[in-house]
């Protein structure tokens, strides 16, 4: 993140489509597809990446030098964040 915030000109934004985890488990159509899938990936694909809240990805947002960040949640399992130079 911290090499996309060098590249980004002043002023710059930087967006990211990934799935976000809730804060809280509930039994939600949205929290259950997070789930799912999550659990899908880790068993059929052995995946090691991880996913975060959007409170994970702002922290991850600031330490990277971002000053700002908004969600837009488009549906059941996809968000897209955007990252303020």
């Amino acid at each position: 993140m911290k090499s996309c915030y060098n590249a980004l000109p002043e002023k710059g934004k930087f967006i990211i489509c990934d799935p976000v985890l809730p804060h809280h488990t509930d039994d939600s159509k949205r929290t259950r597809a997070l789930l799912e899938i999550d659990i899908y990936g880790m068993a059929i694909y052995r995946a090691q990446g991880k996913h975060r809240t959007e409170e994970e990805y702002r922290q991850l947002g600031r330490a990277a030098g971002f000053t700002d960040c908004k969600g837009v949640y488009i549906d059941h399992f996809f968000t897209i964040l955007e990252f303020y130079k």
